[in-house]
């Protein structure tokens, strides 16, 4: 007799979850004109989650196949090349998104009691995300894939105590081959979502207990929206608005696709892409013993001191006057990736460059 009423009491727990979620309600500003830069980051998740997914279904794994299963995909699957232009460009997107909800939050003093721990979950979201990149820039198995690894390879050997290790972990032996492209697809389609999705969870898990930062400049006490429809159906817009713009830019300009990756023509030099233009530029600083400074050193040094800004930072004012010390302190750091990234953009991609 039970199992005839499963159908029934499935459909009324589905209704019961709804009536739940039309009575919870959250900050009108969680999805406003003003605030909006945390959804459009789920939202390009979303967006390289379906991407992904659907291109995954024609790749193949495999050094030298790989390229053509990518090939084949952008060329001869209806709206293929879209669908890796979407992927390409959103994870661009993501990463422009990422750093300037932080910058946000640094300058509105969200990392502020009792906020601490959103913030640390935020910022290791957004160092996860270039993650996704590097492991997935060899999947196309082609020239800058190929190259652009073996340079972040050699990288990552310099750091003393573990880079060896790493390197031999990422590598799998002393070439980059299937062993390589397969460690790297698990870790791109795998490991690194899983991380992704339980750092997003732990994310919107303290926002839920402590809130979102209230506004500087707004009035005080937001109103409340229901999530279910009224959030829900700001989200739809803003998803479809995203997708078909980044389908548009997709079809008009392809993401690049180069020739097929040759391990034996050492003469290719990648060109770095605009977020790492600023690491590139300080490992050429640091050369020789000094090489670790630029490549580990520096780099882990800034990411632990904008983790641990929280800690370092506890007065109680937010207001970014009478935070002028950690403001300036931003403010110079920024300044100096930019000019570091200008310096690595004039070296590979000015006219002087080789």
């Amino acid at each position: 007799m039970t199992s005839r009423f499963e159908p029934l009491l499935e459909f009324l727990a589905l209704k019961e979850l709804a009536g739940r979620l039309q009575m919870f309600e959250v900050s009108d500003n969680a999805l406003s004109w003003r605030r909006f830069s945390g959804s459009l980051i789920l939202v390009l998740i979303i967006l390289l989650l379906l991407s992904g997914a659907v291109m995954v279904f024609y790749y193949s794994p495999v050094p030298g196949a790989a390229y053509d299963s990518v090939d084949f995909s952008i060329f001869n699957l209806p709206f293929g090349s879209v669908i890796r232009g979407i992927h390409h460009y959103a994870w661009n997107l993501l990463l422009i998104t990422a750093g300037l909800h932080l910058l946000r939050a640094l300058i509105c003093g969200a990392y502020k009691t009792p906020r601490q721990l959103v913030w640390v979950s935020g910022v290791l979201i957004s160092l996860i995300l270039p993650l996704f990149i590097i492991t997935g820039e060899l999947l196309p198995w082609d020239q800058k894939g190929y190259w652009s690894t073996q340079v972040r390879l050699s990288i990552i050997s310099s750091v003393p105590l573990v880079g060896d290790f790493m390197t031999r972990i990422f590598q799998g032996g002393s070439l980059t081959g299937i062993v390589a492209l397969t460690r790297f697809y698990v870790l791109h389609i795998l490991i690194l979502p899983g991380m992704l999705f339980l750092l997003v969870a732990v994310h919107f898990h303290f926002i839920y207990r402590r809130g979102l930062a209230d506004s500087l400049f707004g009035r005080p006490g937001d109103r409340k929206k229901s999530l279910l429809p009224t959030i829900l159906n700001r989200f739809l817009v803003l998803f479809l608005v995203v997708t078909l713009i980044l389908g548009i830019i997709s079809w008009y300009w392809p993401s690049p696709f180069g020739d097929p990756a040759d391990p034996t023509d050492s003469n290719f030099i990648p060109k770095p892409e605009w977020w790492v233009l600023f690491l590139n530029k300080l490992v050429s600083i640091f050369k020789g013993p000094l090489m670790v400074m630029g490549s580990a050193i520096i780099p882990g040094g800034l990411a632990s001191l904008v983790l641990l800004l929280p800690f370092i930072d506890r007065s109680p004012d937010r207001h970014p006057a009478r935070r002028l010390k950690t403001i300036l302190s931003a403010a110079v750091i920024v300044v100096v990736l930019l000019g570091l990234s200008i310096m690595g953009y004039i070296e590979h991609f000015g006219t002087t460059a080789h």
